[in-house]
């Protein structure tokens, strides 16, 4: 996932939090749209879209990418 570019895009709201939310959890993760203004075929092709877009999560090995985008310095013992 492009962590830059998500942290870029949430807070500038090109992605609207109020829409969207990442899901993570131990070993991935995907986004997931929050509002009931879709179906189903346009909710998966607006979910398809992010992924394209951004990639996906790839759970807790994305730590250091997340803190590193957020400018921590930050590595993996």
């Amino acid at each position: 996932m492009n962590y830059e570019k998500v942290i870029k895009d949430f807070n500038n709201n090109t992605i609207d939090p109020k829409k969207w939310q990442v899901v993570m959890d131990n070993d991935g993760g995907y986004w997931s749209y929050l509002l009931d203004d879709l179906g189903d075929e346009e909710r998966e092709e607006a979910v398809d879209n992010m992924s394209k877009k951004y990639g996906d999560p790839d759970g807790y090995n994305d730590i250091v990418n997340v803190l590193n985008s957020a400018g921590v310095n930050c590595d993996w013992c």
